[in-house]
């Protein structure tokens, strides 16, 4: 067994940057060094000389796999510069409510909250457009008998149990995120004219020790959002929109982007798939970026195809859209493009002559405005960013008498009404 020895006054030396006992000081005298031994370190029994009947510590700068093991009484095992000192040293900064232990770990220092209580407890809720982030205090909760790594949300399946380190005004923290969806991990969306708000409940339990002297607990929290074009995507249902990526400048970065159509011209009200619309009536559609910077880039929309097939290249097919200009087969408004990361037109519903459905093909990119000229109607010679292309599908009601329309790609805007569908949205790469 290793000999322990209590070092009252220990002689430091800056050692590739941290105080590290000197094997060469007197002061050390009574230990053995694994240089001086021609010892080893192993993880079973730490620091060994070749002659089984000595001791050692490790000499700095030699590795101990066992830090438990390396160093005696009264010293402390550095990883950082694997060497023993007067000490603790952690790697990672303890935090403010922290300090670092002999093993060389961040500890909560619960004595700083001795007196608190559970109504003294709060928390810090973050709401981002994709995702709304929870951070508690861990060591708040530890001083309450609560352990914050059993976070969970009201669905505790893996995917919404996974808490992180985090920090709080220099305080520990743990966070847990939930993404601003609907459904996703038992999120609950209400809304009115003006705002989303979705919801969540967070679950905690108690450490494991022997005596319990608390409950588990939970809380509600609330991340509100103003009734947008992206915001207006969170509320339940089946939603006509789909999402892909786009590439940046040399296919740098990857940046979701949107498609959806919308019942209103403030793209607040957005169409179920099963919803029915009126021949005749404006369709919003609208396309959106995010994580893209708004200083470099806009989102362009450089063609927008109507078919009657999920074939842009149909033969009764035509463009909507074309280098950014209107083509004026039906009616069609540009309301915004190439000045925003966001895009959106309307059109005039319509129909194909015999035909149940219609697919509206858009070829989107982000353009750099910084480098290029990204507004008009003239398609640029090359492009810095690739495109892709989003489709969304219009499914005619059945059982309808379709109007006798002229030429193999003319567009109807009859004045009858007729249950126009909304199919379920999706998008293809080139």
């Amino acid at each position: 067994m290793k000999l322990l020895y209590f070092i009252a006054l220990a002689v430091l030396v800056d050692y590739a940057g941290a105080q590290c006992i000197d094997p060469t000081n007197s002061t050390y005298r009574d230990l053995t060094f694994c240089t001086s031994c021609s010892g080893s370190c192993t993880p079973d029994n730490g620091c060994s000389c070749s002659d089984p009947l000595l001791n050692c510590v490790p000499t700095p700068g030699i590795d101990c796999p066992n830090p438990v093991l390396c160093c005696p009484d009264g010293l402390f095992y550095n990883k950082n510069q694997s060497c023993c000192s007067t000490f603790p040293f952690c790697e990672t900064k303890c935090a403010t409510d922290e300090y670092c232990n002999s093993l060389g770990d961040c500890e909560c220092n619960t004595t700083l909250y001795r007196n608190l209580k559970l109504s003294d407890f709060n928390t810090t809720v973050t709401c981002e457009n994709r995702a709304m982030t929870v951070t508690v205090s861990k060591c708040k909760l530890e001083a309450l008998g609560l352990d914050s790594s059993t976070m969970h949300l009201r669905d505790s399946s893996i995917d919404c149990n996974t808490p992180y380190s985090d920090s709080i005004n220099g305080l520990k923290g743990t966070s847990l995120q939930t993404k601003a969806e609907s459904n996703w991990c038992g999120n609950t969306v209400t809304g009115d004219a003006s705002n989303i708000n979705i919801s969540n409940t967070i679950y905690i339990g108690i450490l494991d020790k022997p005596i319990i002297t608390r409950n588990n607990i939970s809380f509600n929290f609330t991340c509100v959002y103003n009734r947008n074009m992206q915001t207006s995507l969170k509320l339940p249902g089946n939603i006509t929109q789909q999402t892909v990526y786009l590439s940046g400048v040399n296919g740098t970065g990857s940046y979701p982007v949107t498609m959806a159509a919308y019942k209103d011209s403030s793209f607040t009200d957005p169409y179920q798939n099963n919803d029915a619309v009126v021949v005749g009536t404006n369709i919003y559609v609208g396309i959106f970026v995010t994580g893209a910077d708004g200083n470099q880039y806009v989102v362009r929309i450089e063609t927008c195809v109507a078919s009657p097939t999920d074939n842009r290249s149909d033969v009764n097919a035509f463009y909507l859209i074309k280098d950014g200009c209107i083509q004026g087969t039906v009616s069609t408004t540009v309301l915004e493009n190439s000045k925003a990361l966001e895009a959106s037109f309307s059109i005039s519903s319509f129909q194909f002559q015999n035909q149940a459905n219609v697919n509206l093909f858009c070829e989107v990119r982000l353009c750099d405005k910084t480098s290029e000229t990204c507004s008009g109607c003239t398609r640029a010679k090359s492009f810095n960013t690739p495109t892709n292309e989003v489709k969304i599908g219009l499914t005619l009601g059945a059982n309808l008498d379709f109007v006798d329309s002229a030429g193999k790609h003319t567009a109807a805007s009859w004045a009858l009404l007729a249950g126009i569908q909304l199919a379920f949205a999706f998008i293809k790469f080139f």
